[in-house]
């Protein structure tokens, strides 16, 4: 018959009516061909051998074991004549097994491919299941034989997770011991090049590295100027400065009406007259930097308050007659704060203030010549420096009525409304009467001026050798 193509149909021969005799032949024929089959099977067992069973692939021969061995049994029914064996492993297995001498150049070719686009299966060649097989690495598998050998040289090496990370390329690792910070290396993994190194500065640098800003502390933490370097001497003792004159000009108690930020605005203005940048630059960003220095320039305007009280305690006993029974002439000296005036004295020894002169008593005289004016040509004295004296000589008129000795503490906390007392009487004096306050500032700076020219040995009168037996003394 001819199809629509052209072609020759093959015919279906229709099948056989059953007779009893049919049956019987059928059988015959059944079994003869069962036989042959076997027989082939058997041969091409023998002829396949040769071929590694891992060279067949499980997947494709488990699905076609039943329909091969059924092709097999309908070739054998066409032709009962010898059919050639690759024919028949064609049949069995769908394609021809062909043997490849596997060598060390071609390992990395691809396998050469059949006509319906499969790789052919070598010998040598290891089976390409979906899941690649665990690599194997050099400690773990020893071949034993010269085809395990053979085998072990094709085993693929696979890419696991483990291999980057152990033979990638690692961060540097400095082996120096020094307290130098070392830098930080950082590794980017790039996927064309793992071997790039981005080096980065360690971030807890010290932002000081000039020595000039550094401050050297003593085994209990503390701070002292003299152990400082010239640099940072030179700042806090021109803020030490500084503070002197506040006290004489400004205020006599900066720690009451300023709390700390005067230290720290006489400090910032003392880095800028000394041009130290260094210094600068870390007192605007480190505040405990800022507190230690503060608490120098603290503990120095402390310090002058006890030196003006220490030159009080000195003049003032004397001038007043103060011994031991002396609670009666304290009283009168403290009522109206008559201790400002000069003094004349009684048989008694009680004191009467000369009003006519205030602050010009020989102590406060005295006491201003010591602390403030030893070196000083000018002719103004400021109203804080005669009141911080007035202050102090109030304080000692205290001390030795309640008999503390000289070691009592001179601090704002204490005497700082005494202070305050005086400032206001002389500004209501500057207010009240120009002319006078500035006869009586005049005539406090000739007396000092008198105690001056009388320290340095220029003496007034013939008066003064009367203590001296001039006729007494040895000529050589």
């Amino acid at each position: 018959m001819m199809d629509a193509g052209g072609r020759t149909k093959a015919r279906t021969p229709e099948p056989p009516l059953r007779t009893g005799k049919s049956k019987a032949a059928s059988g015959r024929h059944l079994s003869h061909l069962t036989l042959r089959t076997t027989w082939r099977l058997a041969y091409l067992a023998i002829k396949e051998e040769d071929v590694e069973p891992s060279d067949i692939d499980s997947d494709t021969a488990s699905k076609q074991s039943v329909s091969d061995r059924a092709s097999s049994s309908e070739i054998e029914m066409s032709d009962s004549g010898s059919e050639p064996v690759e024919s028949i492993a064609k049949a069995l297995f769908g394609e021809v097994p062909a043997i490849v001498n596997t060598q060390a150049a071609d390992r990395q070719k691809k396998p050469a491919k059949s006509k319906s686009g499969r790789p052919r299966k070598t010998r040598n060649t290891p089976s390409r299941s979906p899941t690649p097989p665990p690599p194997v690495w050099g400690s773990q598998y020893r071949p034993s034989s010269a085809k395990e050998k053979k085998y072990t040289a094709e085993i693929p090496m696979w890419d696991s997770p483990m291999t980057r990370s152990s033979f990638g390329p690692q961060p540097l690792k400095h082996s120096s011991k020094s307290n130098t910070p070392s830098p930080t290396v950082q590794v980017k993994e790039d996927e064309e090049d793992l071997s790039i190194l981005d080096i980065k500065p360690e971030p807890d640098v010290p932002p000081h590295a000039d020595t000039m800003a550094d401050l050297v502390y003593t085994k209990t933490g503390t701070v002292r100027l003299t152990d400082q370097n010239l640099e940072l001497r030179k700042v806090v003792q021109h803020g030490i400065l500084e503070v002197k004159a506040y006290i004489a000009f400004t205020h006599g108690y900066p720690e009451i009406v300023a709390k700390n930020s005067y230290a720290w605005e006489l400090l910032l203005q003392a880095v800028k007259h000394h041009k130290t940048a260094p210094i600068e630059k870390r007192m605007y960003v480190d505040d405990e930097y800022l507190s230690a220095l503060a608490n120098l320039i603290d503990a120095r305007a402390s310090l002058f308050h006890t030196e003006i009280k220490d030159v009080a305690y000195k003049y003032t006993p004397g001038y007043f007659r103060l011994g031991r029974n002396c609670n009666a002439i304290i009283d009168r000296l403290l009522a109206g704060h008559s201790y400002i005036f000069p003094q004349t004295f009684d048989t008694e020894g009680l004191p009467s203030p000369k009003r006519q002169k205030p602050y010009q008593g020989q102590p406060i005289v005295d006491t201003l010549y010591e602390t403030f004016l030893k070196n000083l040509k000018s002719v103004e004295i400021p109203i804080p420096m005669l009141a911080m004296v007035s202050t102090a000589i109030h304080a000692v008129l205290i001390a030795k009525k309640n008999k503390a000795g000289e070691d009592f503490k001179f601090t704002g906390n204490q005497f700082c409304d005494i202070y305050t007392y005086h400032v206001a009487l002389l500004e209501r004096i500057r207010r009240t009467a120009p002319v006078k306050f500035h006869k009586m500032m005049a005539d406090i700076y000739e007396e000092v001026q008198h105690f001056r020219r009388d320290a340095i040995g220029v003496y007034g009168t013939d008066t003064d050798l009367a203590f001296l037996d001039l006729e007494g003394m040895d000529d050589e």
